[in-house]
């Protein structure tokens, strides 16, 4: 997976980009802000001073570790948590975009695909192998300075997992064969074509070009000309892997349940005798100055106009960065923020708002990225958004905003750090810092840096950055570096261990005075609580003339509330480090606080005031219906989106509340009114038919008081009863559904059929099935159509999880000229895992290797235990259920399986939906002979 850009400052939150306030230029189709001016008309909102965070322990970020250097120059770090049986392994090689030259780029990204292909002493998939033996949150990602590959693993597949991973980097270059390089050629040029297929898919690429001079390793792209990988030869990518995948060029971070010292002798074991790379001269800075204002105009298939701004800014070691990275979040980024508040609220110019440093290496760029809200002038909206940086260049920050920004940094870090692996967690925040930083706990220094900013520093730094770049270059010596006697017979593969045992906490008990039930998952890994207030009410509730009311209110849940306005409310929580979400599925609707344990009295609160005593104010009810109609054309924009929305009205009829998409339609959505999210807030937020799911560090004595503080005054009574969903007595007449797309470089792919609801004997045996069929990326789909032919970048299959009739479905997006043999090979999928070829023998033992063996990593976060607690509920499973889910998988069997994909997947009642480019795809589709065709336009009406 190329990830051409880190939006961030170096402090990282959990997810796939490095730093929480960024923009991704490829990405930012859900580029949103929130906020409001005032309540309604004739309402005072006092003043209310925001509540005071506890201030910064830096000891409580601190990753402990353990640092081994190896005679071939392989740095190990190991952190040692045995809080669950699972151990996060994580490689950093420091090679990136940037090593390569014009006219041989592409080279880095690429190997991160061969990386998964097998080695000389495994010869087969490692993707498979990792699925075999259970690990969870798993992938390689390249970028312009590093190549790295995580997985989560039982601790009881350590050993198999190093081994794998020592043998893809001492033993890959000879095992790499001209069927492999075609091979994967075709699979990064759908990758690049479905990067590109997305709503403002190449402003990065063209930004890229167009900011840094012609020599700059920046300046092409992290998945690379398609001309020069195809020009590459078997002796450049064999050079080049020899060249920076040496053992001195990498560091493993390992964190989990592992000692030091057995962590030292399995990476002797399997390491050491690889011999090192040839030294490497290292280029640490290059901060490119543009001489003048430059401008630039492209086209492209996107619903609304969008402003992109950068500036040159110093790398990842300059603490100026970290700084900067304050500055961008005073900017936007939170409701409060002033473009948020200036370009969404008060001058109603813009429909999202996002700024935050692209953190690299060598440079960096401080970018902003406004969308234009349909029918103003772009060029007014860059007048105003000049005055607003000039209001901050000059005043600079001010102490609240600082305070607020250092609060809400701190916490995204903490809950980063609650993981032991993947983007953000422990093992990765390590293995950065030793990349980039030379030492492990290079973060704290940023973290430091964070906690000590004063406004006036912010104000100086952003003067000297968003005014006139600079740069600088250091030279350093290369250590001496020589490999260990080999210790190991590297033609035996390790044998796994015993899956681990998989402990669920209990899901205690109570009930608040009022009826509230209180469920809690106690979990004392970090000093984070999680806390969801469940309605029973979801988008199941909405009717067709008004579709989207659901979403709509809770949406406009955080808007303000009768004491504080929407950014006396935002100040609050990040002032506490707390964060306010909600949330609206098919049959329940969620309020979700996430907070730190020593600030859950104040921010519980705070959740109680948003849920309970809701302002919904006139003015900012226009601009949530106004962002609404735009949320809506960009789904219409996006091929899966739109696919996505449109098949629900075809499988369960226009009259079945589950036919309805969440956003709502433009008509529906316009003719909403304020009145109507107060009716629907008061008539399904009520006690009996409300539950609050508690994860985290407290206990049910502690938490209860708190919460009948915030919630015991909540007036007692019960939401009405709701209808069931229905659905169909008929399946659908077999249809093929087609929607245009000019243009489009891709085909969307979405067969599905109404299946049974849940609550059947075999709903956990469907489990495996569908992981199997489409849930991983050595599913079945995956395998045919990425791996074997390489006509998609990957699909998935699934089964909904509503109280109603069930939705199963397949979607994969493939290239437009295999549209047609996509299609047979999909039904081909499908009537295979109903019973044509089921799952039995190697596959089955595989497949059930992998349920059982990554339990132990599926629920090691606090929203993972939220996630299952809130299924527990909605789907009125037994208390149990997860208690004995483990046990209740390990002794299912191949008939078992079997029995439940033909019970629940109808093949001969698939219907087929395809979103593409009818004038290249139509013919042939039609040579299928699978029905009629319908042709479709994007709000689901026949078009001809």
């Amino acid at each position: 997976m190329a990830v051409p850009a880190r939006y961030n400052i170096p402090i990282r939150p959990p997810s796939g980009s490095r730093m929480k306030r960024t923009i991704a230029l490829a990405l930012l189709a859900a580029c949103t802000s929130a906020g409001t001016l005032a309540a309604p008309a004739g309402t005072r909102v006092p003043a209310e001073k925001a509540p005071a965070a506890a201030p910064y322990q830096r000891q409580a970020y601190v990753i402990p570790y353990k640092q081994f250097t190896l005679q071939n120059g392989l740095t190990l770090i190991v952190h040692e948590d045995h809080s669950v049986p699972v151990v996060g392994v994580n490689i950093w090689y420091h090679v990136g975009s940037r090593n390569e030259k014009r006219g041989k780029t592409g080279f880095a990204h690429l190997f991160e695909h061969f990386f998964f292909n097998g080695s000389e002493n495994h010869p087969h998939g490692f993707r498979e192998a990792m699925d075999d033996l259970g690990a969870n949150n798993r992938n390689g990602t390249t970028n312009t300075d590093r190549t790295n590959f995580f997985e989560d693993v039982p601790v009881s597949a350590l050993e198999r997992t190093l081994y794998l991973e020592a043998d893809r980097m001492g033993f890959l270059g000879n095992y790499i064969s001209k069927e492999m390089l075609e091979r994967e050629r075709g699979v990064v040029q759908n990758e690049k074509r479905q990067g590109e297929n997305q709503p403002y898919g190449r402003v990065h690429l063209e930004k890229s070009a167009r900011m840094y001079p012609y020599s700059h390793p920046y300046s092409w792209p992290v998945i690379g000309s398609m001309e020069d990988l195809a020009a590459a030869s078997l002796d450049d990518i064999r050079e080049w892997y020899r060249t920076y995948y040496g053992p001195n060029n990498a560091v493993i971070s390992l964190a989990g349940d592992i000692t030091p010292e057995r962590a030292l002798a399995l990476v002797k074991k399997y390491f050491e005798s690889i011999p090192p790379g040839p030294p490497l001269p290292r280029l640490e800075a290059w901060v490119p100055r543009l001489d003048g204002n430059v401008r630039d105009e492209m086209e492209d298939q996107v619903p609304q106009v969008r402003i992109y701004r950068s500036w040159h800014v110093p790398g990842w070691r300059d603490s100026d960065v970290v700084k900067l990275g304050m500055v961008s979040d005073v900017l936007a980024n939170s409701r409060n923020a002033r473009l948020n508040r200036r370009l969404i609220d008060e001058k109603k110019l813009a429909t999202g708002v996002s700024a935050g440093v692209d953190v690299s290496e060598l440079s960096s760029t401080f970018d902003i990225a406004v969308t234009v809200k349909p029918g103003v002038d772009p060029a007014l909206v860059e007048r105003e958004l000049d005055a607003a940086l000039a209001e901050l260049l000059d005043k600079g920050p001010t102490a609240p905003e600082v305070a607020r920004v250092k609060a809400s940094t701190l916490a995204a870090f903490a809950r980063g750090i609650e993981r032991l692996g993947g983007f953000g967690g422990r093992s990765d925040v390590l293995a950065e810092s030793m990349t980039y930083g030379g030492t492990p706990d290079a973060y704290l220094k940023q973290l430091d840096t964070l906690s000590a900013a004063q406004p006036a520093a912010l104000k100086a730094v952003a003067g000297q950055w968003l005014r006139a770049p600079h740069y600088t270059m250091t030279v350093k010596p290369f250590a001496k570096v020589s490999a260990a006697a080999p210790a190991v017979d590297r033609k035996v593969l390790p044998a796994l261990g015993d899956a681990p045992d998989v402990k669920f906490p209990a899901m205690q008990k109570a009930t608040l005075s009022n009826g509230v039930k209180v469920v809690l998952l106690e979990r004392h890994a970090a000093p984070i609580v999680n806390v969801a207030l469940a309605i029973d009410a979801g988008t199941a509730a909405d009717t067709p003339e008004k579709a989207g009311l659901a979403s709509l209110t809770l949406e406009l849940l955080d808007k303000g509330t009768r004491a504080r306005d929407a950014y006396q409310m935002s100040d609050a929580l990040e002032s506490l480090g707390a964060r306010l979400f909600t949330g609206t599925g098919s049959d329940m609707s969620l309020v979700r606080l996430q907070a730190m344990s020593a600030n859950l009295a104040p921010s519980l609160a705070l959740l109680a005031e948003a849920a309970l005593a809701p302002a919904f104010p006139t003015d900012q009810f226009a601009l949530a219906q106004q962002r609404r109609l735009a949320g809506i054309a960009q789904e219409k924009a996006q091929p899966n989106a739109l696919a996505l929305r449109t098949l629900p009205a075809i499988l369960y009829g226009a009259g079945s509340s589950y036919a309805l998409p969440a956003s709502g339609f433009e008509n529906s959505v316009a003719s909403l009114k304020r009145d109507d999210v107060v009716r629907w807030h008061g008539e399904w937020f009520k006690p009996g038919s409300a539950t609050i799911v508690v994860t985290g560090n407290t206990t049910l004595a502690q938490v209860v008081p708190l919460l009948e503080a915030s919630f015991g005054k909540w007036q007692a009574g019960s939401a009405p009863a709701k209808a069931a969903a229905t659905a169909p007595a008929a399946p659908v007449a077999k249809r093929i559904y087609l929607i245009d797309k000019p243009g489009a470089l891709q085909s969307t792919i979405l067969a599905g059929h109404l299946s049974l609801p849940p609550g059947q004997p075999e709903d956990l045996a469907m489990e495996p099935v569908m992981q199997n069929f489409g849930g991983m990326a050595t599913s079945r789909l995956n395998r045919n159509l990425r791996l074997d032919k390489h006509w998609s970048y990957g699909g998935v299959g699934r089964l909904t999880s509503v109280r109603g009739p069930r939705n199963f479905f397949t979607l994969i997006a493939v290239q437009s000229d295999k549209t047609k043999e996509s299609m047979i090979e999909v039904n081909k999928e499908i009537h295979d895992i109903a019973g044509k070829r089921p799952i039995q023998g190697n596959e089955f033992a595989s497949i059930m290797r992998n349920m059982t063996s990554r339990l132990p990593g599926r629920f090691e976060t606090i929203n993972a235990l939220e996630s299952a607690a809130l299924e527990t509920i909605n789907l009125g499973l037994p208390e149990d259920y997860w208690a004995n889910y483990a046990a209740g998988m390990r002794s299912l069997s191949a008939p078992q399986l079997a029995g439940a994909a033909a019970k629940f997947i109808r093949p001969d009642d698939v219907v087929w939906l395809v979103v593409g480019d009818l004038k290249k795809i139509e013919p042939r589709i039609r040579e299928l002979g699978w029905g009629d065709i319908v042709v479709l336009d994007s709000d689901g009406n026949p078009a001809r």
